[in-house]
């Protein structure tokens, strides 16, 4: 069959299948690495959200187990008060909880009836104490339970014992409160209380409505993928689908189809992620699970990050078909070559045949070129033969060294007409992008990634995690100079900006700098909550000193630390260099997760201040319980000693009647 073929026809098929192999194995070479590294970074980026996402619940979770913390370090002390002084301590303070932080429903505490009433008895038998929301107002309740044994299948009990704090597991709550719509689903967390003596005495806790965690569902980097929230024991606290909300993580469409135990992987705080099938998204999906660990409980949550395998491969799957077009685009434009060529060719001289037999074949042997002595139609062929030669050999050369992944090979088009050059630059620019944008965003990953385990490593000392925030910023993002300002609000009245942490030149600086609210360009930048990006730099605002001299740097730029929409302080960057926007976007993601960390600071701090302010009244208390017990030791004295003189004085009174003369 082939030898009856003409030469146009051999042609069009041999050289047409060797460009079609060099473009497959290229595209396929191209693409399996691209789509391989698209799905890894992407993986990365799932098991980073669901870590960020998991640091921000924690955050929140750590403040309402701080606070709960709090008011039994508070309230354990009054147990020795007097009953009317006890409750109104008690009652105070839960109230005071309740209107500082209204989305509690409801503070309450029980005291076991041994530790406040003398005339009880027995070891069981409690109190139970409720200050509440209704109708917009807060109430007080209590009364008295367990007064014939303890229900020890019950959370009182247990909490008690075990002498733990714990956020209990997700309930239905029937909220006391005008403004709730129905039932809320809530959880406690809860603090037992320890007397002088190492005793559990009672238990401390609040009722916390979990409505607002039901918005961390949405991930804003994906448009099918979420995230989803788990208590300990495998209750499902948020989820898009809202009908799944206080079900168990068996309710899910892939929980049976995967080889590990997810309950038992929440249940332990493990961080995993899987590759599964899901018929919610009719695919493969992949799963991440991040641990939450809440206070000093032993009971974590879990956070988890789900995303179609669709979703991450959108991108490359547009590339793919772009590339696709492009080919087929080439192909087309080298078949009119190869038909014009055959039609000038098909009279040739044998040479020639032989040659474009070879050509046919996929041999291209650059040292067989045609001899081009004439003018005519002939030598023209030659000519062109020699030129497609030539061309054919350039474009494989340049096809082979893309699919071996060299981007940066170098190319020139055969000129302004030359379609399938101009094609594969193309290809060689589309992959480029991709390979630089994928670069990016790895760069932006790991940057995240090692600054998550900064912030975690020395969050009790600020002043050391700013310093070694800010020097390792500035290494990373190859920049002259930095610093990071918090706001000082430790006196309402005197609130100010202060500069916590400087790096230059490999240094570290530590400045006794303050910055008043209203003055300044990071004032400025903290007032309108987004970053300013300068590129003409104020004079005198700052120099860069070195060996060689000062300097004035070209572009100054500054991120407000912001989260929840708080501005707790602000980055300032200097460059001799322009600072790109995906690193501008990349230190807005840090600086919110910078504010995170120094939120859960600020409110340790408060907690163990207004402990230590506790400690300093009971004492206080006690000092006045001894003075008066004192006065009160003298006064019995003082009323001994006049009964006494009464007592003589009526003995003498007595005689001196006995002794009269006139008596009888």
């Amino acid at each position: 069959m082939f030898k009856n073929m003409t030469i146009k026809k051999k042609m069009i098929i041999f050289i047409l299948g060797l460009t079609v192999i060099i473009y497959s194995v290229t595209l396929g070479y191209t693409i399996y690495n691209l789509r391989s590294d698209a799905i890894n970074e992407a993986k990365k980026l799932a098991d980073t959200y669901a870590s960020d996402k998991a640091n921000d619940i924690k955050a929140k979770l750590d403040e309402d187990m701080a606070i709960t913390r709090a008011m039994a370090l508070i309230v354990q002390d009054y147990v020795t008060l007097p009953t009317n002084e006890r409750e109104e301590m008690q009652f105070r303070l839960m109230k005071n909880i309740l209107a500082e932080y209204p989305k509690y429903e409801a503070v309450w505490m029980s005291w076991q009836l041994q530790y406040i009433d003398t005339a009880w008895t027995n070891n069981y038998g409690r109190l139970s104490i409720n200050c509440y929301w209704d109708n917009g107002n807060i109430k007080t309740s209590q009364e008295r339970k367990d007064l014939t044994g303890f229900v020890t299948d019950g959370l009182y009990y247990r909490l008690l014992m075990d002498k733990e704090e714990v956020l209990t597991e997700p309930y239905e709550f029937d909220s006391y409160d005008v403004d709730a719509d129905g039932t809320l689903l809530a959880v406690s967390p809860t603090k037992t209380l320890i007397n002088e003596a190492g005793e559990p005495i009672g238990v401390i806790g609040t009722d916390m409505s979990l409505e607002e965690y039901s918005k961390m569902t949405v991930v804003e980097d994906y448009q099918q993928g979420y995230a989803f929230l788990a208590s300990n024991n495998g209750t499902i606290v948020a989820h898009k689908n809202l009908k799944l909300t206080n079900k168990p993580l068996s309710k899910l469409d892939y929980y049976d189809q995967l080889d590990t135990d997810l309950l038992e992987v929440v249940k332990t705080g493990e961080a995993v992620s899987f590759t599964t099938y899901s018929s919610e998204f009719n695919g493969d999906v992949y799963l991440s699970i991040a641990p939450i660990a809440v206070g000093r409980s032993d009971a974590p949550w879990s956070v988890g990050i789900i995303v179609p395998y669709s979703e991450i491969t959108d991108s490359i799957n547009a590339t793919f078909w772009f590339m696709i077009i492009v080919a087929i685009i080439g192909l087309l434009l080298l078949t009119a070559v190869i038909l014009k060529i055959s039609n000038d060719i098909v009279s040739s001289l044998m040479k020639t045949s032989t040659i474009l037999k070879d050509i046919s074949k996929g041999e291209i042997n650059m040292e067989n070129k045609l001899d081009v002595d004439s003018k005519n139609q002939l030598g023209q062929m030659s000519q062109s033969v020699n030129v497609l030669m030539d061309e054919l050999n350039k474009k494989a050369s340049f096809s082979k060294l893309i699919g071996e992944g060299n981007l940066e090979a170098d190319f020139e088009v055969a000129g302004e007409n030359d379609m399938l050059g101009h094609s594969l630059l193309e290809m060689r620019n589309s992959l480029k992008q991709a390979e630089k944008d994928s670069s990016r965003r790895r760069w932006a990953n790991e940057g995240l990634a090692k600054f998550a385990e900064i912030l975690q490593s020395d969050a009790d000392n600020l002043d050391a995690l700013c310093n070694d925030i800010i020097s390792n910023l500035v290494r990373y993002m190859d920049i002259i100079q930095g610093g990071i300002f918090l706001i000082n609000d430790e006196d309402e009245n005197d609130k100010y900006i202060e500069l916590k942490g400087a790096y230059a030149y490999d240094r570290k600086k530590w400045i006794d700098k303050r910055i008043e609210m209203n003055e300044g360009l990071v004032a400025q930048a903290m007032l309108e909550q987004k970053y300013l990006y300068l590129r003409e730099v104020p004079e005198d605002y700052v120099n860069i000193t070195s060996g060689l001299g000062e300097a004035k740097p070209n572009v100054v730029l500054i991120v407000p630390l912001m989260l929840n929409g708080e501005v707790f302080g602000a980055l300032e960057l200097v460059s001799f260099n322009e600072i790109e926007d995906y690193r501008i976007q990349f230190l807005e993601k840090l600086a919110e997760n910078i504010a995170s960390t120094v939120s859960s600071a600020k409110i340790n701090y408060t907690t163990k201040k207004l402990l230590e302010q506790s400690k300093l009244q009971a004492e206080e208390l006690k000092g006045q319980e001894e003075e008066m017990r004192q006065n009160m030791e003298e006064l019995q004295a003082t009323q001994e000693e006049m009964i006494r003189k009464e007592q003589e004085y009526l003995d003498k009174i007595k005689k001196l009647e006995e002794n009269r003369p006139d008596k009888d």
